[in-house]
């Protein structure tokens, strides 16, 4: 585990060690967001599609009755 003082200097700055894993870390999780937010935006649009087919038959076979 680290300890405060390798964290710490004496001026009481971060170290750059742990700005590099924390900007890695914030990197990470915005790259995972994107892809998150750009898959649920596809589901969203294959859903429509299927919501519109399902719709138009279901038009189709009550004209005919």
């Amino acid at each position: 585990m680290l300890s405060v003082k390798k964290l710490l200097s004496k001026n009481g700055q971060i170290s750059l060690e742990f700005s590099i894993l924390m900007m890695t870390v914030v990197l990470a999780a915005v790259i995972v967001g994107y892809y998150m937010v750009e898959t649920s935006l596809s589901i969203r649009d294959t859903s429509i599609d299927i919501i519109n087919n399902t719709s138009n038959t279901i038009l189709q076979v009550l004209s005919t009755v």
